[in-house]
């Protein structure tokens, strides 16, 4: 879209020059007046801080990818678009990182070094999942995903305190203890499902063995578990710490909207699909305030979408309730399949093969240039923050309700990329009443829809080609981009109103300026 600029004259009087149409009209998109929502915006009105914790951390697929140049550029841009401070992967001891492929003490920290030296060369910390089994050392052939990571416990606990200990001495003298106590370590990935071999009682030896190996490097460094699917786990593991004296800095665990009622609320059908997320974490909240560590901070390593309504209102339910909310992944170099096909893959990540960006990606754009004040918008659709150069970002979205519940849950772009859902629904005339503006008079405003931010639609019109070729790649990165905002320009005073039309599942972002 080309950068356009507009006079855009109104109040909240009736002696605008241009109504408030026009600017729905503008943006080239209509809405019925049947389906138009106010929403007042009071800019000077604060209602508190917004941490960022939607940031602090984004998934990837196994370490050793870390290696390859797509990887690489794509965690360059998503850092750069989305501000992500720390990246987390499977598979840091699998044989092919060579660790412990040689067997107990007999470490080799080459790949190591290489994935983590870009990591941080390029502004992003590791968030250190510690898993799996080196072959060397497993009980078991049990493995996992077509790399086959080994999901068994130890022959022997000594080898796996010492593997652990190794690696974190090793990484203090790299880097330092002032940046490796900035680092979260956590202890494996989901034992509560296929990813672990043992039993309940054996994962708890785990992590005691290894957050004993890591605070023997040095107590500052930070720990913490279960890091279990469908939000499992959590008082067992608190308990456990808590009568056997073992150390824990932190909870994690994993919730995506399509999990199983059941294991999290007790019953089936307890809340809308998109409710499952944040009512999810509210019960883990309530597990850990009645626990002897009422004070441990949440993180949520895993959850996942590719619809930017459903991603902007995740993360408005969940302020105020987590520490981290890691979304599940930024690449789509992802292959616990196996080596993934074609363009639009099932696979995970903000941006496709070839680093094509995903609607995910730019929904994460747009939450990055939110400021770090919450303004009173009311509860609806809405997030409205102010900057610290005193500027204003407003995030208004249309989340229309799922039916294609796996696709979305997994993040299938195949299914959810465009924002057709297969949940039934119309557009949204969001009516945003502002008020304080204080001299803000440019106002830029970008979109994301079904046929914005999206290179769907480019590649089905080439007739949906699994191998494209480098130009068609070129033209489907193209097709994928949002372009500049629109820019429109209100006429002095400290009032406005402006109509933002949005379809189902869309997403805006609405910058003032002075």
């Amino acid at each position: 879209m080309e950068r356009r600029e507009f006079l855009l004259s109104a109040s909240m009087g009736l002696t605008a020059s241009l109504s408030r149409a026009t600017l729905g009209a503008a943006l080239g998109l209509t809405a019925s007046g049947s389906n138009s929502v106010p929403v007042s915006i009071d800019l000077g009105k604060k209602t508190g801080a917004l941490p960022h914790f939607w940031e602090n951390c984004a998934g990837s697929d196994r370490t050793v990818v870390g290696l390859r140049e797509q990887w690489r550029s794509d965690l360059a841009r998503a850092h750069r678009s989305t501000g992500i401070k720390s990246v987390r992967c499977h598979g840091l001891f699998d044989d092919e990182m060579g660790i412990a492929a040689r067997g107990a003490g007999k470490y080799n920290f080459m790949y190591l070094d290489q994935v983590y030296d870009f990591m941080l060369d390029n502004g992003v910390r590791p968030f250190v999942e510690l898993s799996f089994m080196p072959e060397a050392l497993a009980s078991s052939n049990n493995t996992i995903f077509s790399y086959r990571g080994n999901a068994s416990p130890p022959v022997r606990w000594q080898d796996w305190f010492d593997l652990v200990n190794a690696f974190t001495t090793h990484c203090v003298r790299r880097y330092g203890i002032a940046e490796v106590s900035r680092w979260q370590f956590e202890v494996w990935n989901e034992p509560n499902i296929a990813f672990w071999a043992g039993t309940q009682e054996q994962y708890f030896e785990l992590y005691r063995q290894s957050v004993l190996a890591v605070k023997a490097v040095d107590k500052r460094l930070r720990v913490g578990g279960p890091s279990t699917a469908q939000l499992d786990w959590v008082p067992d593991l608190i308990n456990f710490c808590a009568t056997h004296s073992v150390p824990i800095d932190f909870i994690t665990s994993h919730v995506y909207p399509g999990d199983p009622q059941q294991r999290i609320f007790g019953r089936d059908n307890a809340y809308r699909f998109e409710e499952v997320i944040p009512r999810g974490i509210d019960v883990v909240n309530q597990q850990i305030q009645s626990s002897a560590m009422p004070d441990l901070p949440l993180l949520i390593t895993e959850w996942s979408s590719q619809n930017p309504a459903f991603i902007a209102q995740t993360i408005k339910e969940c302020i105020g309730k987590v520490d981290t909310l890691s979304y599940w992944t930024f690449s789509n170099v992802f292959e616990e399949g196996g080596v993934p096909s074609g363009p639009f893959n099932e696979g995970f990540g903000m941006l496709g093969p070839w680093s094509i960006a995903r609607p995910s990606l730019h929904a994460f754009t747009f939450l990055h240039k939110l400021g770090d004040t919450r303004l009173d918008a009311g509860d609806g659709p809405v997030l409205a923050t102010g900057r610290a150069d005193g500027s204003v970002a407003i995030l208004a979205w249309n989340l229309i309700p799922a039916a294609a519940r796996a696709d979305v849950a997994n993040g299938n772009p195949v299914g959810a990329n465009t924002g057709a859902l297969g949940g039934s629904g119309s557009a949204r005339r969001l009516q945003l009443e502002l008020k304080g503006l204080r001299g803000r008079k440019r106002v830029l405003v970008s979109q994301i829809t079904e046929e914005l931010g999206s290179a769907g639609p480019a590649w089905k019109a080439m007739g949906s080609p699994e191998y494209p070729s480098r130009e068609q790649i070129s033209q489907l990165r193209a097709a994928a981009e949002l372009g500049e905002p629109t820019l429109h320009v209100l006429s002095s005073g400290d009032s406005a109103s402006v109509t933002v039309d949005l379809p189902g599942n869309g997403l805006a972002l609405i910058e003032l300026e002075s």
